[in-house]
């Protein structure tokens, strides 16, 4: 499955194959694609719009582009709504750093050993988005959200960060 743009911090537009997709060849889909949009299970991002959207946004596009997508489903529903575990996947472009060790000094936040990166562990780590209380989640998660709090990154550096289950515009 290919990334084609982040809608939110935790909302992806991929594009799937036909057969990905297990649906008949779509006139409207380009190159053999199938749009479908994937909610990443377990987390909620800030709102466009609200304190660290934006952010949330870009850094959800930056895990993502330009790399192959992996997705655990964990439900399918109406028009391409699928919700599951993603997985940016490391190319492995020649010269490239695929071993998952961190040579910038910015942090390995939600990568693997191999330099795949889960998209909302990684989001959480960057303290761009909430473990969703609202439904089943992991214990990881809710790990990595308390770490964040504690070192006060991203949205934990505001006093009392409103959650978008509970924001207004």
């Amino acid at each position: 499955m290919v990334f084609l743009e982040a809608l939110s911090g935790d909302a992806l537009r991929v594009g799937l194959s036909v057969s990905e997709a297990h649906a008949p060849e779509r006139s409207g889909a380009a190159v053999g694609r199938v749009p479908a949009v994937v909610y990443l299970w377990g987390i909620q991002a800030p709102r466009p719009g609200q304190p660290f959207g934006a952010a949330a946004t870009e850094a959800a596009g930056r895990i993502c582009g330009g790399k192959r997508l992996h997705v655990a489903a964990r439900r399918a529903g109406p028009e391409g709504r699928i919700t599951g575990s993603v997985v940016a996947e490391e190319t492995g472009s020649p010269g490239e750093d695929t071993t998952g060790k961190d040579t910038t000094g910015k942090g390995n936040a939600g990568k693997g050993s191999s330099g795949n990166q889960d998209v909302g562990r990684a989001l959480i780590r960057l303290g761009l988005a909430w473990q969703d209380q609202r439904g089943p989640s992991s214990a990881q998660l809710r790990s990595l959200e308390q770490e964040a709090r504690r070192e006060e990154v991203g949205l934990w550096q505001q006093e009392a960060p409103t959650p978008p289950w509970a924001w207004r515009e």
